[in-house]
């Protein structure tokens, strides 16, 4: 398997009962969890995680910006 050469950053994410939840790659304010889109179109700002009690982490991540439209027509 062929890793990537894109540079990778330090990000903040979530975990909530050991599921980490992760920046959209279009938007670093929309957190996805997994499955998303295929199986489950939830999304998640970070007061919803942190209300929801979950913690914020920092994981290294390829870059995200923070301009693009996530919505259920553009996931």
């Amino acid at each position: 398997m062929q890793e990537s050469t894109l540079e990778r950053y330090p990000q903040k994410v979530f975990v909530l009962n050991g599921i980490t939840y992760v920046p959209h790659r279009r938007n670093y304010h929309v957190f996805l969890g997994p499955g998303y889109p295929r199986h489950t179109r939830q999304t998640y700002s970070a007061a919803d995680l942190v209300n929801l009690g979950a913690e914020e982490a920092t994981e290294f991540l390829w870059p995200r910006l923070d301009n693009g439209v996530v919505n259920e027509e553009n996931p």
